[in-house]
């Protein structure tokens, strides 16, 4: 295959790196034929086995100083890629900053690509570009780089329901779609319209790819489909065509794709697609989606049971609300959901005895219990076995602070 320019290496690898524990995407990797592994049984073994050795190899000598640049690198890609903790947990153990990890992140790749450039078979810097070291050489790949720095999303950042998003990522493809004669189907299963996802990354990549699925589309129409992935906490966002009559991937399709590449792997996604066949073009966007933890609210106020299930929109917390406490325990023993959210003041029912049931249940004891109550007594509930308390009027700020501390502690 041609030989990657320096920087298309460093994307190669990033993404390689992203799923170093997904054989199915390591045996689709450029970096297979790159490093010469075509040949192995097993090519993702074989890459993962390569990566995590040329990883363990940039170690510093222990008469290193342990805040050198060093052991910043190596620490940087041990401790998120070989023993895939979160980028959060990885700033929390170096002692940094979100956007200061970005930048060590994006240094420590280039340094391991750095190494691994240096045994590719007959590269030709004048022609492919040499490592940063070398007299810098601009290429678009690298300029697209820096342009697109800025997409790396806080942790923060605002998650919609699928449903939401897709309609107005369809909303901006519309226009195009009028032009063509197409029509744009949205074909949703139930389970997923509500899971939260990254706006910003569907409306970033998502346009591009109908734009490239209208143009092939003739008259036939463009389905958006989203469903499960192989991967546990990944969804898979297809952008399908049954056209038979597919010509080959243009040059311009095929810069397109590897544009989007670029993009999926700021917001640690990827793209997939199908080469056009007899049945259609299909192109995927695998797109990380939160982990959903139920949270059991046991409360006889409607009004306030509809509040939370506001609060909680566009968040990983999926709420299941009950107004009825005394059965409470047994469905709690049914759902066995992450965390309980309980009020103590209910008619009929003494919020004490629900938390007494639910802590001495061996079924249940394991569950954390928040209360919440208009009432002062966050040192009676704790010292009764509450682990975690919130008093009445809450904020939605406060609401998610508190799960998410809670939530934390499960990990």
């Amino acid at each position: 295959m041609d030989q990657p320019t320096f920087e298309q290496f460093i994307s190669h690898l990033r993404s390689a790196l992203h799923y170093l524990f997904d054989p199915v995407h390591l045996r689709r990797s450029p970096l297979v034929a790159l490093l010469g592994l075509s040949g192995e049984f097993d090519q993702a073994a074989a890459l993962q086995q390569l990566l995590t050795t040329a990883i363990r190899s940039l170690k510093p000598d222990d008469d290193e100083p342990p805040q050198s640049r060093a052991w910043r690198i190596y620490d940087t890609l041990n401790l998120q890629y070989v023993r895939q903790l979160d980028r959060d947990a990885v700033a929390t153990q170096l002692g940094i900053s979100e956007r200061q990890m970005r930048r060590e992140q994006r240094v420590a790749i280039e340094a391991l690509a750095q190494q691994l450039w240096r045994d590719l078979p007959a590269i030709d810097a004048a022609e492919n570009g040499a490592p940063p070291n070398s007299e810098p050489v601009a290429n678009p790949s690298q300029t697209l780089t820096q342009e697109l720095s800025w997409l790396k999303a806080p942790t923060n950042e605002t998650r919609v329901p699928l449903r939401e998003a897709i309609d107005d990522v369809l909303l901006l493809a519309q226009p195009l779609a009028h032009q063509q004669n197409v029509t744009l189907d949205i074909e949703l299963p139930e389970t997923l319209a509500n899971l939260p996802v990254s706006q910003l990354a569907l409306r970033t990549i998502v346009p591009t790819l109908l734009t490239m699925a209208i143009a092939r589309a003739g008259r036939a129409p463009v389905v958006v489909s989203a469903l499960h992935a192989d991967r546990p906490n990944f969804l898979c966002i297809e952008c399908n065509v049954s056209h038979p009559e597919q010509a080959p991937l243009s040059t311009k399709e095929r810069d397109t794709i590897d544009t989007m590449q670029e993009v999926a792997s700021f917001y640690e996604s990827a793209i997939d697609f199908s080469k056009p066949d007899e049945h259609g073009f299909t192109i995927s966007l695998l797109l990380p989606v939160p982990a959903q933890l139920s949270v059991l609210v046991i409360d006889d106020n409607a009004d306030w049971l509809e509040l939370v299930e506001r609060y909680a929109s566009g968040s990983h917390y999926r709420i299941v609300a009950t107004r009825e406490p005394a059965a409470a325990p047994a469905l709690a023993d049914k759902l066995q959901p992450a965390l309980i959210l309980l009020d103590v003041m209910m008619q009929n029912v003494d919020g004490w005895q629900v938390l007494n049931e639910l802590l001495q249940k061996p079924s249940t004891a394991h569950i954390p219990v928040i209360l919440c109550t208009i009432l002062p007594i966050e040192e009676m509930a704790i010292s009764l076995g509450a682990t975690g308390f919130l008093q009445k009027p809450v904020s939605q700020q406060q609401f998610l602070e508190l799960l998410d501390r809670q939530s934390r502690l499960l990990a």
